[in-house]
């Protein structure tokens, strides 16, 4: 299918679970959707070597099922949940809280295989967790967003499932002294799963995750209470979970309601000042956030902004300028698609460019996949 249509001229939009479609600058054109539904399943697992490989059109939910009964899981929690895909998942380079422990989705990744507009399929890595051998090729797919071929399948070392978690919650005043909990709890390397600041009815909360054995959540749990020097709640078990859910939930990729989902980020030390400046910044200009989200620990924050029937093209060029001035970097994760016209919704070009439009050109030189939906517009 990617042959003939790069032999014709044509583009095509792969589609996983649909859970992402937002994402990126509006394609140039899309001729056809190719869907990975049916590359789906369990290729190979061995719990004993810790190691798996999946179809990319397996669902995340399918995949923790089968891992789950043996114990383990992928220790991911991105938006879109279990209705995400797997090969969705490396194109888009999503992640969730989790990522404060585990890392993304890329340092689990040890293969990969792909489909070229070329015709011919690749393959780098394998079922081993420590390969040395060659360039490191199944992370430069991370992220691609597609430009750089379609993931049929993909390799993963897995870990195992915690036996219990624990989340504490605790609230304040002002952002200073929610940023300063989460740096003693960081600074002091207390094994967090998770740690998340939200802005709730005018405070600021600390949400901390606690996985492992029973006892050792106990243990940690009461370090990270003393660490946070306010009065804490503590969740378990399934209410801890069931927190989280709803916490990324706020998060997916769903403009149904034309709100706007964006994604700043800076140095983890800058965090607090960045996330009390789009606050104060936005709501000057009139645009209301239902949802604000930081991770101190990597400094990115995700916000979801209602524009309150004001919404266009232009508004959303405003907010992106006001938004880019703040921070490093700032993402448009989400919006209605006539509104992201005329600006690139990834912001400022990334450092390398020049390497990621020559990787481009090599992979798929008649630009079939997912045209002008990159960064820069490739």
């Amino acid at each position: 299918m990617l042959a003939d249509a790069a032999n014709l001229k044509q583009a095509v939009a792969p589609v996983g679970g649909g859970t992402a479609l937002a994402l990126g600058n509006p394609p140039e054109r899309v001729d056809l959707a190719l869907s990975t539904g049916r590359l789906a399943g369990i290729i190979d697992y061995e719990p004993t070597d810790l190691v798996l490989s999946v179809g990319a059109g397996a669902r995340l939910g399918d995949v923790q099922a089968v891992l789950g009964e043996h114990g383990q899981r992928l220790p991911i929690d991105p938006p879109g949940g279990p209705d995400a895909t797997i090969g969705g998942l490396i194109a888009t380079a999503l992640w969730g809280p989790l990522r404060h422990g585990s890392g993304t989705l890329r340092d689990l990744l040890i293969g990969i295989e792909v489909a070229h507009p070329n015709g011919t399929v690749s393959k780098a890595g394998g079922m081993v967790v420590k390969n040395v051998s060659g360039y490191d090729m199944p992370r430069v797919y991370h992220g691609s967003l597609g430009t750089l071929g379609v993931i049929t399948s993909a390799n993963f070392k897995v870990l195992p499932r915690p036996r219990a978690e624990a989340t504490l919650l605790a609230s304040y005043k002002r952002p200073d002294d929610a940023f300063a909990a989460a740096s003693r709890i960081w600074v002091g390397h207390q094994p967090a799963s998770a740690l998340e600041i939200t802005r709730q009815n005018g405070s600021w909360q600390l949400a901390c995750r606690i996985e492992g054995r029973e006892q050792t959540v106990d243990v940690v749990a009461r370090r990270i209470a003393d660490e946070c020097r306010a009065e804490t709640t503590r969740l378990d078990g399934a209410e801890s979970a069931n927190w989280w859910m709803a916490y990324i939930d706020r998060q997916r990729l769903d403009t149904a309601d034309e709100s706007v989902l964006v994604r700043c980020a800076v140095r983890p030390k800058e965090a607090s000042i960045l996330a009390e400046g789009m606050a104060n910044a936005l709501e000057q200009i009139g645009v209301a956030t239902s949802f604000l989200g930081a991770s101190p620990g990597i400094g990115s924050i995700i916000a979801r902004l209602d524009v309150q029937g004001n919404g266009s093209a232009e508004r959303l060029a405003e907010v992106q300028g006001i938004l880019l001035a703040l921070a490093a970097t700032t993402t448009i994760l989400a919006a209605p698609p006539e509104w992201k016209r005329g600006i690139d919704v990834w912001g400022r070009q990334p450092e390398g460019f020049d390497v990621m439009r020559s990787l481009r050109a090599q992979f798929d030189p008649e630009s079939t996949i997912n045209p002008g939906r990159f960064a820069g517009f490739l």
